[in-house]
């Protein structure tokens, strides 16, 4: 069994007794997944945590660098 939505093309109205009716015709719309983090593969959450350290860490030593420089000058 499929799981979506179900979505009219035309206009759509109340019957008497509460039923919705569809001027055109109604289609299933599938839904995407929930997310699930077991899922997700260890090796490209550890490539993307490194990435994330090298990004962070050449921004923290090239600024540290800079304040060792410019304390050497003064």
């Amino acid at each position: 069994m499929s799981s979506g939505v179900i979505q009219c093309d035309g206009d759509v109205s109340v019957a008497t007794d509460g039923a919705p009716l569809c001027s055109g015709t109604w289609t299933l719309v599938p839904v995407p997944e929930p997310f699930d983090v077991s899922l997700l593969d260890p090796a490209v959450l550890g490539q993307a945590w490194l990435v994330g350290f090298t990004l962070v860490g050449t921004c923290w030593f090239a600024g540290k660098a800079c304040r060792l420089l410019l304390s050497m000058i003064r």
